[in-house]
């Protein structure tokens, strides 16, 4: 994965578009859209609508080519 790739980003339980900003062993740093009507626990309140977040690289895949 390389930065810019639009990638589907599994976090907190759920699939969520993002793009790629880095990968490094194992680990990649994304910035995923939320969806607002999905419950992140007591951090929901708090959390941006475009949060970075850091995952393991099994948790994010290439989002599929639209044609």
């Amino acid at each position: 994965m390389n930065p810019g790739d639009e990638v589907v980003v599994k976090f907190s339980g759920k699939d969520h578009p993002g793009e790629v900003i880095s990968h490094n062993r194992g680990w990649v740093m994304c910035r995923i859209l939320l969806d607002p009507l999905w419950d992140y626990g007591s951090i929901t309140a708090r959390l941006d609508p475009q949060p970075v977040v850091c995952v393991k690289d099994v948790f994010v895949r290439h989002a599929e080519e639209s044609h």
